[in-house]
């Protein structure tokens, strides 16, 4: 992940009956037709969400306060009492400084451009990763207390600064298409044995005032 520490973890085997997505690719298919899901961006990079509230699957309340007054895309969190600075309101740098030019144009990139796109930048600030590449993955829709709500997902991979190939940091965020609201995220974790590891360090319960 690359949230504040504080961020709320929350393991995938637990059983969220909120935020998830619809259990098999019929009926899939189906929300995707019925609320036209096609391999589109986002017509533009979304605004931060600004006096919505959200309940994460382990009961945490989320306020969005909406954005930093200096920088449009510093979108300002609010939970467990502290403030959470996210750039496009999931992405968090280096706190003592501003996200990079480079990255926030890869971000931008990914985010308005079809499912495939994908956009490389440089994490200078990092002294474990190096290059870090962003792909827009997929359009799905995701049932959010009842309410399916279109999503854009995306996989940010940061890979090792001495080069290893087999050492790498993959996350995937899914994010709301009508308010930009982070909804999941998940860490991948390769395993010596070939197989990975899936943890949920976000998982969006309810969503109000939000679109």
């Amino acid at each position: 992940m690359h949230f504040n520490s504080s961020l709320p973890v929350v393991v995938l085997l637990v059983l969220f009956t909120g935020c998830q997505t619809p259990p098999s690719a019929a009926s899939s298919e189906a929300d995707r037709a019925k609320l036209q899901i096609t391999d589109a961006g986002l017509g533009d990079v979304p605004g931060c969400a600004s006096g919505a509230s959200a309940t994460l699957a382990d009961g945490v309340r989320v306020g969005y306060l909406g954005s930093d007054p200096t920088d449009p895309q510093r979108c300002l969190l609010e939970w467990s009492n502290r403030p959470h600075p996210l750039y496009f309101g999931f992405w968090s740098p280096n706190p003592q400084r501003p996200i990079s030019e480079q990255a926030r144009q890869a971000f931008a990139t990914v985010l308005t451009g079809p499912v495939g796109t994908e956009a490389l930048f440089r994490d200078d600030d990092a002294r474990m990763w190096n290059a870090v590449t962003v792909t827009h993955t997929a359009n799905h829709v995701v049932d959010v207390a009842g309410h399916l709500r279109p999503a854009l997902e995306l996989r940010v991979v940061r890979h090792d600064a001495l080069g290893r190939s087999d050492v790498r940091a993959e996350t995937h965020y899914t994010i709301d298409r009508a308010t930009g609201v982070l909804l999941r995220s998940e860490s991948v974790t390769p395993m010596a044995d070939g197989g990975v590891t899936r943890t949920t360090g976000w998982q969006l319960d309810t969503l109000g005032q939000a679109g």
